[in-house]
């Protein structure tokens, strides 16, 4: 028999229940004192915040960057001259630069937002790739000539900063992917490999290119070639 307090007591219960599931353990760290449905919410913008982060990061620090590098030293003289090399180096290095920044800006903004979700080791990573990476950029737009004694001293440090930079937001971003706690950290630690794979064999096949050509150009005449020269 049904009494008349029942529909009482199930929306009693089910106000019970969900204040029991108010505190909801995320990935991201635990919200408190919300309705399941506000932290369900707050999850997802965590979470896409989260992936917009990654991305960015993934995109600017770790593949226009080593892209400009790749550029500047196989494009600029030798083994392969481009006459808009500098311009392709410019735009990888400042895109790869502002992505990276946008990124490295969003990580900082969910480090800030959740208390319980505190990443020390990416975190201080990401604060020494931005600061160096933005003194490579102002190294980049107020370079010295090359002519003065500065000038070569300059080319070194830059030259060396850019490498370090590239080495840090590698291993920034695989830190960053190992703390993603779910099935998605396996994928996009495959998709990054094999983007470095990529990037790794252009590399090594340009240095191949370049030695092969250094030694070409070094390679002395013979007597024959001098004889058969003066001949003609």
């Amino acid at each position: 028999m049904v009494g008349k307090n029942q529909p009482w007591k199930v929306d009693t219960i089910l106000e019970h229940q969900m204040e029991a599931t108010s505190i909801e353990s995320t990935e991201s760290g635990v919200t408190t004192g919300l309705r399941p449905w506000k932290g369900q919410s707050n999850w997802r913008h965590q979470h896409h915040l989260k992936n917009v982060h990654g991305i960015l990061n993934i995109f600017g620090w770790g593949l226009l960057l080593p892209i400009g590098a790749i550029v500047a030293r196989n494009f600029s003289k030798f083994p392969l001259k481009c006459d808009d090399w500098y311009q392709l180096h410019t735009l990888c290095q400042t895109s790869g630069y502002i992505v990276g920044a946008v990124g490295w800006g969003t990580g900082i903004w969910l480090g800030n937002s959740s208390r319980q979700y505190t990443l020390k080791a990416h975190r201080i990573l990401g604060i020494i790739v931005f600061t160096l990476a933005t003194l490579q950029m102002l190294a980049m737009w107020l370079q010295a000539k090359k002519e003065d004694e500065c000038g070569k001293w300059w080319e070194i440090c830059y030259n060396v900063l850019g490498y370090v930079v590239i080495v840090l937001s590698i291993a920034n971003i695989f830190e960053g992917i190992g703390n993603i706690r779910s099935h998605a950290a396996e994928y996009w630690r495959w998709v990054y490999m094999a983007m470095l794979i990529v990037l790794a064999l252009t590399a090594v096949a340009l240095e191949i290119y370049r030695w092969i050509k250094s030694k070409n150009q070094q390679m002395p005449f013979n007597d024959n070639d001098i004889d058969a020269s003066q001949q003609i």
